[in-house]
């Protein structure tokens, strides 16, 4: 589809512009758009000089954003996104829902509930293609604001004003180690025992870790720490007994079931959690109206029911 702006700007040169921007490299880009790298070098060329501005420098072999090319991002994006509006508006005029939705997903809601959640969207409209990327809480609302995203999926607390937010579940924080852990066999564990052993921490930026301090106290990062980038590495090693640490009951429950892992006796309630999910307020589509809206009743359906009385 080959259409411009007034001022010589293809949609086009914007997807070659977010796909190197993405990769920082013109072949990654060229393989990821199907195109050649001389013509993905041609897109950059045509609109810098459309814009009237560097977007890239090179660097090795590779390329960054300039200045002016990182304050374009977001507007590339927002273009490019109101445009799969248009298109999917129009398949909806003809009775069909198709089109590309794009979520940013924290870790633990990736792994554990995404499948979940988008089962029976994905059964209901076989016309949607769902893109999921997996990244920390931090970065997935970051996505969104950007316009890389449509929506983001995500666990603990955050900035997030100016967003329209939908509690889908709720989960819960626990602390455990291994069944064979030092730790596991304490009545009771205090913030000195903590102390004594290694702590297995997510990366900062996660939802989890954010939540990890509240709930050890003085104990949180009080001894040797061992940092790991996601949870199943987190839930790994404390299986493999390096240590304890702090993880959500949904990624070990079975674990605990079972007697791999159990809860240490620190004294402190589990800390609950909502997981929520999150987008802008001025983004529509109708792929993402329709997710949104089952998202809103698998939140329905997993709110407790009132006891008779």
């Amino acid at each position: 589809m080959s259409s411009s702006t007034r001022n010589g700007v293809s949609l086009e040169q914007l997807r070659a512009f977010l796909a190197v921007a993405k990769h920082e490299h013109v072949t990654r880009a060229a393989d990821e758009l199907g195109l050649t790298q001389p013509a993905v070098s041609h897109q950059l060329k045509a609109l810098e000089r459309a814009l009237g501005l560097a977007v890239f420098e090179r660097v090795g072999r590779g390329v960054r954003l300039t200045t002016d090319g990182r304050a374009l991002v977001a507007s590339a994006s927002a273009a490019l996104a109101a445009l799969r509006s248009l298109e999917e508006a129009a398949a909806a005029r003809k009775g069909m829902l198709v089109g590309d939705l794009a979520v940013a997903a924290s870790n633990t809601i990736g792994v554990y509930r995404v499948p979940a959640w988008s089962a029976g969207f994905l059964e209901d409209h076989p016309g949607v293609g769902l893109r999921v990327r997996t990244v920390n809480t931090h970065d997935a609302v970051a996505l969104l604001r950007e316009a890389e995203v449509d929506c983001a999926l995500v666990e603990g607390p955050g900035t997030r004003q100016g967003l329209s937010e939908l509690v889908v579940e709720t989960d819960e924080l626990v602390v455990v180690a291994a069944a064979g852990h030092p730790l596991a066999g304490h009545a009771r564990v205090g913030p000195a025992d903590l102390a004594a052993h290694r702590y297995l921490a997510r990366e900062p930026g996660s939802g989890t870790e954010a939540l990890a301090a509240g709930l050890l106290a003085p104990a949180y990062r009080a001894g040797p720490v061992l940092e790991l980038g996601q949870v199943d590495a987190v839930r790994a090693a404390a299986l493999a007994g390096l240590g304890y640490a702090v993880l959500p009951r949904a990624a070990i429950n079975d674990d605990l079931a079972a007697g791999r892992l159990c809860r240490l006796a620190t004294g402190r309630p589990a800390l609950p959690r909502a997981l929520t999910a999150l987008r802008r307020p001025s983004s529509h589509s109708p792929s993402l109206d329709a997710f949104w809206a089952h998202l809103a009743g698998v939140a329905r359906a997993a709110r407790p029911r009132p006891v008779p009385r």
